[in-house]
């Protein structure tokens, strides 16, 4: 009976010994995010109902930090460039961590995906505009790279016409002439710009370009004045002399503009390149008419009151006083496609924003007080 019992109480033994759950760990193989997730089966008493799902439990590692040098500042509003330049490096957390160092850059609202690169320096061109972006950029070895990446948010507030209008040269003013501040195009071939109400500013104070006339001929009255739309090839002299043609009458120049030239002083140079009467034009006026117009020079206004010939020619005075003068040359040619020229003149009567005695900056601005242009110059030292 005792050798029963003993056998029997084994037997419970062995049995309560084979039914209770052991611990056990299972380490799930490394993702690209280097994190170590363990599954752990805690010990369970037998009355204790088995959970269908393991207890997790995450622990994040991050091997390596990324940090930025230099660059926009966070929040930083940019408002004369678009180009930025961000530099950054990394620390590597784990000596077990062996292999090439690489960067990934993206530029939230501009890049579709990560840029890679062993460089340490990104320069990025964006769109001209008003817009908020972010720089993200994390540093990989093999398949481990930064879980937090560096990161910079900043706004560019440039105009959209930044660099399609430059200024391009500047004089000073001197005692023999105005100052002058020259602009230039960089536009497509049918692009227009309309640039009246934009500004130069400097410490000396602002300009506002105006308006002008586009197809300008000298008849007081008749000119209305237009803005100012530019396009490609073209330059915008501002000069702080004054129009000889009186306030408010800048131009585009014209194929006849020269013949002004005979009665008016320019403080900036105007082409002298007009219309000349071709023989076949002139060949129903008499021949001493005929050889007295050839010899003319381009945009010269005739005088014939010392030639006896021409003087006593009704046909031939009236065909010169109809013709060869501004006027004329505007009625008979301001259809033509070759009538306007690329050079558009303003005037600012005395105004010069130009300082001659030290550093300073012209900045170029859009209607809305967005930089288009910068123009650094001047001397080293103060006067």
């Amino acid at each position: 009976m005792e050798a029963f019992l003993t056998f029997m109480i084994i037997i419970a033994l062995l049995f309560s010994f084979a039914s209770s759950p052991v611990k056990k760990t299972a380490v799930v193989d490394q993702e690209p995010a280097i994190q170590d997730v363990i599954y752990t089966a805690s010990l369970v008493q037998p009355s204790q109902t088995i959970q269908s799902q393991p207890v997790v439990q995450q622990q994040v590692v991050n091997l390596i930090d990324t940090y930025i040098i230099s660059g926009p500042e966070q929040g930083e509003i940019l408002k004369d460039t678009n180009s930025v330049v961000f530099e950054f490096d990394a620390n590597i957390l784990s000596d077990s961590l062996k292999g090439k160092l690489y960067f990934e850059t993206k530029v939230l609202g501009f890049d579709n995906d990560w840029k890679k690169s062993r460089a340490k320096k990104r320069t990025i061109t964006l769109p001209s505009g008003t817009n908020q972006y972010t720089f993200l950029v994390r540093a990989k070895i093999n398949e481990t790279f930064d879980l937090t990446p560096a990161q910079r948010t900043f706004t560019l507030n440039v105009s959209p016409y930044f660099k399609k209008v430059k200024i391009s040269t500047i004089k000073y003013e001197s005692t023999s002439r105005p100052a002058l501040i020259t602009l230039t195009t960089n536009l497509n071939q049918d692009e227009e710009i309309n640039i009246t109400g934009w500004s130069i500013e400097s410490k000396n104070g602002k300009i506002i370009i105006p308006q002008a006339t586009e197809k300008y001929y000298h008849y007081y009255g008749s000119q209305n004045n237009e803005d100012i739309i530019i396009k490609k090839g073209e330059r915008i002299y501002l000069s702080s002399g004054y129009n000889p043609l009186g306030r408010d009458r800048n131009f585009k120049d014209n194929k006849c503009m020269g013949y002004l030239t005979n009665s008016f002083d320019f403080p900036v140079s105007i082409s002298k390149k007009c219309p000349e009467p071709t023989a076949q034009e002139v060949s129903h006026l008499d021949p001493c008419c005929q050889q007295f117009i050839l010899k003319l020079k381009s945009c010269q206004y005739p005088d014939y009151s010392e030639n006896a010939d021409v003087r006593s020619d009704k046909q031939c005075t009236e065909y010169i006083d109809k013709n060869l003068n501004n006027i004329g040359c505007f009625m008979n040619y301001s259809q033509d496609k070759d009538f306007l020229g690329n050079n558009w003149y303003i005037y600012l009567h005395g105004k010069n924003i130009l300082a001659d005695d030290c550093y300073d900056t012209l900045y170029l601005k859009d209607k809305n007080g967005f930089v288009i242009n910068t123009y650094p110059y001047g001397k080293p030292v103060c006067k």
